[in-house]
């Protein structure tokens, strides 16, 4: 599901190169276009979670599947940079309630000592997704000219398909909650439902004052500003990657090979950390480094010299960013309880989300008016050296008062 999702959200990144031609889109309007789905997703995501408790997860995942790939697939019909970010904003409100659900739906059905691994393996499928997108969006090009239509528009239209097509077979097989499963016996079923009892997993639900009392709670705000720095680097790269690869002269498809390589390794070094983080239970030391090392790795890439240590450095840069997404996620799981989870997980992932309108709304702004990507990524390697400060001072503070 989450798959789909994420390669919905993500293809434009890759129709891109073609499209902005065919249509005339400035890089300022392209790069706005990628950015603004996360402000639908921003101003729905906190009530679609409340949605999710009070209507139950078969039905509210299941539209909201529906209604993105419905959406993504008519981004193929889009003849303007006003339509374009029409399309977008509407695609991030659809998308705005599923991820939080899915989220908190994991941390029922696991004990919190495996959520760091939990939720790693979850955040896995964004590198995972990037790259079989590149893959398949090379795949869809060929279609150039079928039925008249460009083979960004085929792109959409094949890859909003399948989200369809799951969303309502997640209708079907999906339990509003997890103890009612099919595939668990009773004692598991019994053993789930005293343990959210006991954890207040269930109790008040459906109440807004859940998400109040996590809304006046500082580490949570300290979090999401964390989590907003490092989604304002993770949106740059994601839908400016392909054309920053493509500007060194490649063709599309080399390009589509060349971007799949730092995020299988990206993949693969999260589920390492995680694994680990784990075993540990620690997992500040690793997200702390991955940090700096993302930083020095954006820097190095855009202060420029030979084309191969740029391409070895961005995929550093990139790996790590994503054992950063996967671990952050293992803090808030941690201090919160009962229903607060959900809500804690929705306030950090909406408003740090916000980070994905501004990365690669400004990033596009920086690229029209110095006509190359070096200071963008300049700009993106403060960033993440920010997050690694805050994060620093945020455990350091959170330790002494036992929070994390």
């Amino acid at each position: 599901m989450f798959f789909f999702a994420y390669v919905d959200r993500v293809n434009i990144s890759f129709a891109a190169m073609d499209m902005r031609r065919d249509l005339q889109i400035s890089a300022s309007i392209y790069g706005l276009g990628a950015g603004i789905f996360f402000l639908g997703y921003f101003l729905f995501e906190i009530p679609g979670n409340y949605l999710l408790t009070r209507i139950g997860a078969r039905l509210w995942l299941s539209v909201c599947m529906i209604a993105w790939g419905v959406i993504s697939a008519s981004m193929s019909c889009v003849t303007n940079g006003t339509e374009l970010l029409c399309g977008r904003f509407v695609l991030g409100v659809a998308e705005a309630g599923f991820y939080p659900g899915i989220l908190f739906f994991l941390m029922q059905a696991f004990p919190r000592h495996w959520h760091g691994r939990v939720i790693s393996y979850l955040i896995v499928v964004i590198p995972v997704s990037s790259a079989l997108s590149a893959f398949m969006s090379g795949l869809i090009f060929h279609l150039h000219g079928v039925l008249g239509l460009h083979g960004w528009q085929w792109l959409f239209v094949l890859e909003g398909l399948p989200s369809i097509l799951l969303g309502f077979v997640l209708y079907g097989y999906l339990p509003n909650r997890i103890e009612e499963a099919s595939w668990l016996t009773q004692a598991e079923r019994e053993y789930l439902a005293l343990r959210h009892q006991e954890s207040g997993l269930r109790s008040s639900s459906k109440s807004f004052r859940v998400f109040a009392s996590v809304a006046a709670d500082g580490t949570v705000w300290r979090l999401a500003a964390i989590f907003f720095c490092i989604s304002f680097v993770n949106g740059t790269i994601h839908f400016w990657l392909p054309q920053i690869v493509s500007s060194v002269g490649y063709g599309r498809q080399t390009v589509m090979r060349l971007v799949t390589v730092p995020y299988i390794l990206g993949a693969l070094a999260l589920i390492v950390c995680a694994a680990r983080s784990d075993r540990t239970g620690n997992p500040r030391t690793a997200l702390f480094v991955a940090m700096i090392a993302s930083c020095m790795g954006l820097f190095m890439t855009a202060w420029g010299g030979n084309v191969m240590w740029q391409g070895l450095f961005m995929t550093i840069a990139i790996a790590c960013l994503f054992i950063v997404l996967g671990l952050l996620w293992v803090i808030p799981g941690d201090r919160l309880r009962g229903t607060k989870v959900a809500g804690g997980v929705a306030l950090i992932n909406s408003v740090g989300n916000l980070g994905n309108f501004f990365g690669p709304t400004i990033f596009s702004f920086t690229l029209e008016k110095s006509g190359h990507y070096q200071i963008g990524l300049l700009m993106d390697a403060i960033i993440v050296f920010l997050a690694a400060v805050m994060f620093m001072a945020v455990t350091a503070v959170a330790t002494q008062r036992g929070d994390v």
